[in-house]
């Protein structure tokens, strides 16, 4: 069984609450496209038309659109929240309960530390999974074609000059994947490493005062403390590196905008309200590049990838057998 199908097993039981929560995110993705077309109707309409009469009931639109929205995502928020803390309690109790079967042998070969992270930051990484980035990822997709949809709808022409700085979004991303994978792993690696000889020093504190040890021992965990503060700041360099890249392509659309958007507005291509509507759609479009599906998102989409889930299905369905031992012999009491 592969960690996804794994992973499936603990969430199709709370998967109507995850339709739910997907239809009420498809929804409100459609109803952010509303707002920037009501404003771009406003200007054509309201202020450079002359139709006042107009404004009040568009205004009621936008208010009855916003108050819709806040109580639609904090429907969907709801629904995943219940869902990822019902994943985690079930895959939890799953993995505690094959650890409680497991052999000495088992726990001769295995670090207290790497179990307990396993049960609390590996558990606590599906968790944030399910509850957050599923939707996020699904509604920065469904924002992104709707924006670039509606803004074909205005002027396919301006829809192509934005379009030009996806490549080279696409190309940071590739580096930045491949770069940020190893530096996540190293961290883990020694989150791993330190939680396993804290746990261990506290455990057998007796012994190291017994042997007036203290001063070694700290050496040891500053040696521990330094790799896993040299593998955080590895971490962040990785996003000093491509994160100002992801700011300056996702504000390179408004600069695009405002120049060439401009002219045609100048030329009379496109009318004022056109290019409000295209500037309102502006913000979904910049949602994937600007800490949206790029960048900021592979972290929590690698567990998607299963390498989290790996490491808990291991822990799960261990190898090695319960050890059980049948009675030979006889006991004989003497009087």
């Amino acid at each position: 069984m592969t960690p996804i199908k794994w992973f499936y097993g603990f969430l199709k039981k709370y998967q109507k609450l995850m339709i739910g929560g997907l239809f009420l995110t498809t929804v409100i993705a459609a109803l952010s496209i509303v707002n920037p077309y009501i404003s771009g109707i406003m200007v054509d309409e309201v202020i450079q038309a002359g139709n006042y009469d107009l404004l009040p009931k568009l205004i009621a639109c936008l208010v009855g659109i916003t108050l819709l929205n806040c109580v639609l995502r904090f429907l969907y928020q709801l629904m995943f929240e219940t869902a990822s803390q019902g994943v985690l309690y079930d895959m939890r109790s799953t993995v505690y309960k094959k650890l409680l079967e497991e052999d000495f042998n088992f726990y001769n070969k295995k670090r207290t530390g790497d179990l307990m992270s396993r049960q609390t930051g590996d558990m606590d990484a599906v968790r944030y999974f399910v509850a957050y980035v599923i939707y996020a990822v699904y509604q920065n997709v469904l924002l992104f074609i709707f924006a670039l949809v509606m803004i074909f709808t205005v002027s396919p022409k301006l829809a192509l000059c934005m379009l030009v700085v996806l490549p080279f979004t696409a190309i940071s991303t590739f580096k930045q994947s491949k770069e940020v994978k190893p530096a996540f792993q190293r961290n883990r690696n020694c989150f791993s490493s330190l939680n396993a000889f804290v746990q261990e020093n506290i455990s057998g504190n007796r012994v190291v005062k017994a042997f007036a040890k203290e001063e070694y021992e700290k050496g040891k965990f500053q040696i521990e403390n330094d790799r896993f503060r040299d593998a955080q700041i590895k971490g962040s360099r990785v996003w000093m590196k491509y994160v100002p890249i992801f700011e300056i392509l996702a504000y390179a659309l408004t600069v695009i905008l405002m120049l060439y958007g401009g002219y045609m507005v100048i030329q009379g291509e496109v009318t004022m309200g056109d290019l409000v509507k295209v500037n309102g759609y502006l913000w979904m479009l910049n949602a994937p590049a600007h800490g949206g599906l790029v960048g900021q998102r592979y972290p929590e989409l690698r567990h998607l990838r299963g390498e989290d889930l790996r490491h808990l299905q291991r822990g799960a369905q261990s190898a090695h057998a319960p050890l059980c031992l049948e009675p030979r012999g006889y006991l004989r009491l003497s009087p």
